[in-house]
């Protein structure tokens, strides 16, 4: 099995998340390098992790030659990374969401495309073995036609968006959205109508409920960690579990299932890592999906394309929100105000265009360190 060189470039908690799980994929990954604007954050990361630290990201590249990079910086720089990296020949898994706007992403598709390397986006909500097994689970048939669908979430909403899609199975292809602010917050909710026939109601945010999903069909549905079954005019309920087992006085990941006639199981293809825990999980299986990509020259197994839909679905939310609750159709032809806004806060954030070339943002982002460099 071939070994890969990967570097991560930002040093915050979500990079710390995947540096406690590359170490455990050491038969398929060598780390080589971390990068971040705080050069005492970075040389102490490094430090514990053995490897060598910087604060350019290009000069990582060129020194380490690493054939994978790992994006966890804010994402409103995921688009200028990753085409330096794509530059230089590095395949890239980019952190969530894949980029602040549609004209971001694209770029990073672009040139992705245009230098031959792949991009996946490390977006966990799917790869989460419970929800693994819920696929099983509507694929199996057992609650039937889907037909409707509840998300509730407090943040990163392009998570449940993604949680949603994968039940569903079809495209989203008209939205409509409504904002205010409450206490001082801001809260949101929109109605999605997918092409198979399927509506989604979404909130954010919601303390009561958290981050919390909900699918029902013809036949039963999956409430949270619930399955339901109609049986005539009583509901049948069966828990939806994670399993681990311990090997060598460690708990991991062995399966997911759930205790129906016959059970339904999803099993961990990965349990041989170690991973202890259904993220840790879902970040192996994208750095899994980018090795793949990478050795064999297939497609990542969720993609640019998939996060880009994901984002697409609340960027769009969020326009008709601003419209007054104008109904905005999908997939959307032109880019909206609300990812204007984001461009002009670019602008005054970093003193350089979103969508300028490279070396212009280079030459202006590098010499200030400026924060778009910074940890996630």
């Amino acid at each position: 099995m071939d070994r890969l060189k990967i570097a991560v470039i930002g040093t915050g908690s979500r990079a710390g998340a995947h540096l406690n799980t590359i170490p455990k994929l050491d038969k398929i990954y060598q780390l080589v390098g971390v990068c971040d604007i705080d050069e005492n954050r970075a040389s102490e990361i490094a430090q514990r992790m053995g490897v060598s630290a910087y604060t350019d990201p290009e000069k990582l590249i060129e020194a380490e030659s690493p054939d994978v990079i790992l994006v966890t910086i804010p994402p409103d720089g995921h688009h200028v990374i990753t085409e330096i990296a794509a530059s230089h020949g590095v395949h890239v898994l980019s952190e969530t969401p894949i980029a602040t706007t549609l004209p971001c992403a694209d770029r990073m598709i672009d040139t992705a495309k245009q230098h031959g390397v792949k991009l996946e986006v490390s977006e966990n909500v799917w790869r989460w073995p419970r929800e693994r097994l819920k696929r099983k689970i509507v694929d199996a048939g057992l609650i039937g036609e889907i037909t409707h669908a509840h998300l509730w979430y407090t943040s990163g909403s392009y998570h449940g968006m993604n949680a949603i899609r994968t039940l569903v199975q079809s495209e989203a292809v008209r939205v409509i959205g409504h904002s205010k602010e409450i206490s001082e917050r801001p809260w949101e909710v929109g109605v999605v109508e997918f092409e198979n026939g399927v509506s989604l109601v979404y909130e954010l945010p919601t303390r009561r409920r958290g981050n919390y999903w909900e699918i029902d069909g013809t036949k039963g549905a999956i409430v949270g960690q619930e399955l339901q079954i109609y049986e005539g005019n009583e509901t049948k309920t069966y828990p939806i579990q994670t399993i681990t087992t311990e090997v060598g006085g460690v708990k991991i990941v062995d399966h997911a299932r759930v205790d129906t006639d016959p059970p339904i199981v999803w099993e961990n293809p990965l349990k041989r890592f170690g991973l202890r825990d259904e993220d840790d999980v879902a970040r192996a299986a994208a750095h899994y999906s980018i090795y793949q990509a990478a050795v064999e020259g297939t497609e990542p197994e969720y993609g640019a394309i998939n996060a880009r839909k994901d984002q697409e679905i609340l960027i769009a939310i969020r326009e008709s929100a601003r419209r007054g609750g104008e109904p905005i159709d999908l997939p959307l032809t032109q880019i909206t105000a609300h990812e204007e806004k984001q461009h002009r806060e670019y602008r005054e954030k970093y003193g350089v265009d979103a969508l300028d070339s490279v070396e212009k943002q280079k030459s202006i982002l590098f010499p200030q360190r400026g924060v778009v460099w910074g940890a996630r």
